[in-house]
């Protein structure tokens, strides 16, 4: 993707009527450039079509704490077409740049009202699931979420079997399939396919003066079962991006609260299976640099490392 300057979001800007008073520029996921215009926009830029990312910002355009679509569009660049999506810009921060500022209250009081909002999110319901994490490796399946998940299964061991791992770590990525095995029963119940952020953690949670404000960067959203949403969030709670974050406060309360999502059959089988196809497939796309991080990671998951969290909140 070529470089986007100013002048091609001088171009949008101007389509549109907005007079640019303040712009910043961020680094995008997913090949984008993002912009902050105005402290009141979002603007995403792609060399390719965004139609896929802008339907599933219009599902959830129904809920509060979520951005919405302002504008859509297609610039005309000599080296190619430039798509652009403008969103309204949620006020905050996330909660990771934030969290020094927070009190502990605000922080259980930012994990109830997560809990309210993927309450009303899980609302929204679909036919069939999207199995795999951010991405559906297997879109639109129409079988059980159990049979969705050992058909994902069966993908990761032939792809783990190409990567080329230490012994140990082999030894251990093969308990981890036995583990998924012995344990595929705790996926039997089904409540059926509710939308899911699918990349829901507290770098894309906001907080605005300390409050609950919003939700951001639904690009990955997908349908499953609702205990699937809790994914990352044990994850980041376990392996928070910085030593001195604690957020199990802010998980305890959300437990506390009560949303559907946790309120699952084995629910701690459930979710260590979530983690351990987590390690693998990062395994999968990071290769033999991530051994170092990911084989330690999978081997807490396989000692209990979910019921031992949950325990902690």
């Amino acid at each position: 993707m070529k470089e986007i300057y100013t002048s091609e979001v001088n171009q949008i800007c101007n389509r549109h009527g907005i007079a640019i008073k303040d712009l910043n520029s961020i680094t995008g996921s997913f090949d984008k450039k993002l912009f902050f215009i105005n402290h009141a926009f979002l603007l995403r830029i792609s060399a390719t079509s965004m139609a896929g990312e802008q339907a599933r910002f219009r599902r959830v355009a129904t809920l509060d704490f979520v951005p919405r679509i302002q504008q859509v569009g297609v610039l005309e660049d000599e080296a190619g077409p430039l798509y652009y999506t403008l969103l309204t810009l949620l006020p905050g921060a996330d909660f990771v740049h934030a969290y020094s500022e927070t009190t502990l209250a605000q922080q259980k009081q930012l994990g109830q009202d997560l809990a309210v909002f993927l309450d009303q999110l899980h609302t929204l319901t679909g036919t069939t699931y999207d199995i795999g994490l951010y991405v559906p490796l297997i879109p639109n399946f129409t079988g059980t979420w159990r049979e969705g998940h050992q058909t994902y299964w069966e993908r990761l061991k032939q792809e783990t079997a190409t990567l080329a791992l230490k012994p140990d770590s082999r030894k251990l990525v093969e308990n981890a399939f036995r583990f998924l095995a012995v344990s595929s029963a705790a996926l039997n119940y089904q409540a059926g396919p509710k939308l899911l952020h699918n990349d829901l953690h507290p770098q894309n949670i906001l907080l605005n003066r300390g409050r609950f404000s919003g939700v951001i960067d639904w690009e990955c959203s997908q349908f499953g079962e609702a205990d699937f949403e809790l994914c990352h969030l044990i994850h980041w709670c376990l392996y928070p991006p910085k030593s001195n974050l604690d957020f199990r406060p802010f998980l305890g309360a959300f437990f506390q609260a009560s949303p559907q999502c946790t309120q699952v059959p084995s629910l701690a089988e459930r979710l260590t299976i979530y983690q351990i196809e987590h390690e693998l497939q990062q395994l999968i796309w990071q290769g033999s640099r991530a051994e170092a991080e990911r084989i330690p990671r999978l081997k807490q998951w396989l000692e209990g490392g979910v019921a031992d969290l949950l325990s902690q909140i």
